[in-house]
């Protein structure tokens, strides 16, 4: 029986030769890049689908592209809604479900206002939130006639969608790849391949 003992010379990203950055890019992003946040993008979405009363179906998104479908379950009055009547309807029947009680700290105790209220993540407290419901934030600053319910909540789901892909593909970048690299203290070959 014989024994041997390999050295090896392990780098840090940053230390590598471009030649062999690029190398370990590839791998990462062709065999183990995983897009860790599609579940918070789901519940955003499943919230905002079962509050507003539609269904969307048949979405998927990458990070170049996106498609979905999306169908209405309210009353047909509902969808034509448009203008301040739009608007109206959302704020008696939507408040809650754009809006929070902003929350305050004296001291040690904490209450919440009952006159200023938060945009900041109102569905599931999640950032996505607010990419999903800024189409409808922007409309009740400035209600027009030409924007209907059904109009409206189509948006929400392009913004939604846009935002999505977008952020899968500022998770594909060689920036994203570098700093998870480092903060995992994950180590190189010359060549760029991982060591185990």
């Amino acid at each position: 029986m014989r024994t041997e003992t390999r050295t090896y010379t392990l780098y840090q990203i940053t230390e590598l030769s471009g030649e062999a950055k690029e190398k370990a890019y590839d791998e990462w992003l062709y065999s183990r890049y995983y897009y860790g946040w599609t579940d918070e993008n789901r519940q955003t979405l499943n919230t905002f689908c079962e509050r507003f009363g539609i269904v969307c179906g048949n979405w998927r998104y990458d990070a170049s592209h996106y498609s979905y479908d999306y169908r209405s379950r309210q009353e047909d009055c509902i969808d034509k809604l448009s203008g301040w009547r739009l608007a109206t309807y959302l704020t008696n029947n939507h408040w809650s479900d754009l809006y929070t009680p902003r929350f305050y700290w004296n001291g040690r105790k904490g209450r919440k206002s009952r006159i200023l209220v938060d945009t900041c993540c109102p569905l599931t407290g999640y950032y996505i939130d607010d990419c999903i419901l800024d189409p409808i934030y922007k409309f009740l600053e400035s209600p027009t006639e030409t924007v209907t319910f059904d109009n409206l909540m189509n948006d929400c789901l392009d913004s939604f969608f846009r935002a999505c892909r977008d952020d899968m593909e500022s998770t594909q970048t060689l920036k994203f790849f570098t700093e998870e690299s480092n903060a995992n203290d994950w180590e190189y070959l010359s060549d760029g391949k991982l060591f185990n």
